[in-house]
Order: structure tokens, then sequence, then C-alpha cells
């Protein structure tokens, strides 16, 4: 069998690039614009200009496709230094706080109206929940990510040592959802009516810093020590210390 002239064969094998990030954005721009009605296989594949095999060859099905959208927000995230997040960065936390907050922030923009889309639809949102359960994904990863800096910061004296750094990790991250909830519901009528992410970051900032006495009388302590031990060239710890006979 001949072709037709002037019709084009659809290469076979796997489709080219570019495909699976059009794909992707068409599927935010209808979610964010028509709502979850209008998100068929077949919709997103011809605002993509591609087949709807595309579609399944990608993403498998639509839960797939809305996790990979959810997942498309994490750039700020995976952006940021590892030197930074770790604790190994030589930087005040508050500066550190301040360039996390703004990519969760930035994800959670991007997250907020896939997320509404899944919650609209209780089959979706089963199926979505098995998904995130199977892949260890959802907002504890976050969580995880800043308390594991708090506590790097708390070993190098910088936090201090009481802190819960699960419970503080919390409130920031739950900040900045909240913050991206607002935008997505009031759209710029919702500007000014909760605090700035920065001065979140400069509360924490002064809560999270150690006691200033503390701080002068522990290196009080160790210069003395220090002093000690030189002076008698030996080791000064109660361990160390002769014990009395009886």
């Amino acid at each position: 069998m001949t072709e037709s002239a002037g019709t084009t064969r659809r290469p076979r094998g796997r489709p080219s690039t570019g495909v699976r990030a059009a794909i992707l954005a068409s599927a935010l721009e209808i979610i964010s614009g028509d709502g979850l009605d209008q998100l068929t296989t077949r919709a997103v594949a011809k605002r993509a200009h591609t087949s709807e095999a595309s579609v399944f060859y990608h993403f498998g099905d639509k839960v797939g496709l809305l996790q990979a959208a959810v997942m498309a927000g994490l750039g700020p995230l995976k952006a940021l230094d590892p030197a930074a997040v770790t604790g190994a960065l030589d930087q005040p936390p508050v500066e550190t706080l301040a360039v996390i907050t703004a990519a969760l922030e930035q994800f959670f923009n991007h997250a907020m109206p896939v997320i509404a889309t899944i919650q609209s639809d209780a089959s979706l949102r089963r199926a979505f929940a098995e998904r995130l359960v199977e892949g260890d994904l959802g907002p504890h990863r976050g969580v995880q990510l800043l308390a594991d800096y708090l506590r790097a910061m708390v070993t190098r004296g910088v936090v201090r040592a009481d802190v819960d750094c699960d419970a503080v990790a919390m409130l920031v991250v739950g900040g900045c959802f909240l913050a991206a909830w607002q935008r997505a519901m009031s759209g710029d009528t919702g500007d000014g009516k909760l605090p700035e992410l920065r001065r979140i970051v400069e509360a924490l900032g002064v809560l999270l810093a150690p006691d200033v006495l503390e701080t002068e009388r522990s290196a009080s302590v160790g210069d003395r020590a220090g002093r000690r031990r030189q002076a008698g060239g030996g080791d000064t710890s109660p361990a160390a210390a002769p014990r009395r006979s009886r």
C-alpha cells in the first residue's frame, strides 16, 4: 500500500526531544485555565501538537501526568547549593533560610493548581496518594531537608541547642505552603494579608540564635581550661584528676 501524496508518515521509535516538556506545559495550561474537566489526554496531546500515544508513552496515565506536573516545580529546590543546605557553607543561617524558603515558595506556587485539581476528584486523589507513598514523596521531604540543615547549624553552635529542628522545619514549610495557598485562592487581592516570608525568616533568626550569655560562658570555660593545660602540661578534665585515698 502506497502513501497518498502530501501525507507525512510519523517516525517510529522514541518521540523527538521536547515532546515531554510540551506535554507537561500543555497539561499545566489546561489545569490553570480550564480545570480538571478539560484535562483529557486527547486535549493535552492536541495542545502539545503531538499524538495521544505520546502522552501515554511518557507518563503512562493521567495520574502519572499529574505527578510529573507537580514534580516539574522542583527546579528551584534542585538548584539549591548543596554546600548551603548541608551547613557546609559559612554564612549566617538567616541567609540560607531565606534562599530555602524562596525555593519552597516557588515550588508551592507551581504545585498549588495541580494539587487543587487532584483534590477535586476522589478517585484521582486516592490514586495520586498511592503514587506518593510508593515514591516516598510529599511535604515531609521539604521538612527533612530543612530540619537536617538546622541540625547542622546546631552542631556548629550558631543555632540554639535546645531547638526542636523538626518542629521548626514544619512551621517554615507550612508558612511557605500557606503563602502559596493564599496567592492561588486570592490572587493579587491577597497581597499583604499574610506576613512576607522574609519577615518569618528574620523572626526565626532571632528566635534560633544561641543565648549570648551562654555562648560567652562556654567560651570562657574553654579558654580557662586551655590556659590550665598550658600551665600544667596535662589533662585538666575531671576524668584525669587524681582520686583521693580514703
